[in-house]
């Protein structure tokens, strides 16, 4: 997993592409949304795979909006996806959490994307012999809070997802959509 992390994020910094994803119109999966002095700002999240760099690179926000993309109209149910939010501290890449994204159709019949939040932080013993999560020993937060109200389908999957980070504001730099 690490591997498949560091080579398309090394492709993404190296400015390789491939050639044919680039001609087509790419469905957006995401809307990322934060406030930027009183004014919200998105950031789309196209549907192919592969890392981006995002373009608020290392501006920390307090909190993070992420809303569905574009409708789909398709005979079946578009595939899931998964998108891996990273922060990056010189040569040092932290997976922050992973969206997961399920299609739902809509009274239109199209089909909708809606998240689930994944958050998977690694566990060490402290001294204290308690578990505790390895990235707060290191300083890194890692302990998300959700603000938002949207309610889960019987899935778990919500429209929206609204969240921040226990110690404060953190910059998102990476996603890699699979």
């Amino acid at each position: 997993m690490i591997r498949s992390v560091a080579i398309a994020l090394m492709s993404l910094l190296l400015g390789f592409a491939s050639p044919g994803l680039q001609a087509d119109k790419v469905p957006v999966l995401i809307l990322l949304e934060h406030v930027e002095n009183g004014k919200t700002i998105q950031t789309k999240i196209e549907l192919k795979g592969g890392a981006v760099e995002s373009k608020n690179k290392g501006k920390p926000r307090e909190k993070w909006i992420i809303r569905a993309g574009e409708s789909i109209s398709s005979e079946a149910r578009p595939g899931d996806r998964a998108v891996n939010f990273y922060k990056i501290t010189g040569r040092e890449i932290t997976l922050l959490f992973i969206v997961k994204a399920r299609y739902y159709q809509n009274s239109d019949g199209k089909w909708v994307p809606q998240f689930q939040l994944n958050e998977e932080p690694l566990v060490v013993r402290g001294p204290d012999g308690r578990w505790k999560p390895l990235t707060t020993i290191q300083g890194v937060p890692s302990l998300i809070v959700q603000t938002g109200t949207a309610l889960p389908n019987a899935e778990g999957y919500v429209a929206s997802l609204e969240l921040g980070f226990t110690t404060g504001a953190l910059p998102i730099d990476v996603w890699l959509v699979q």
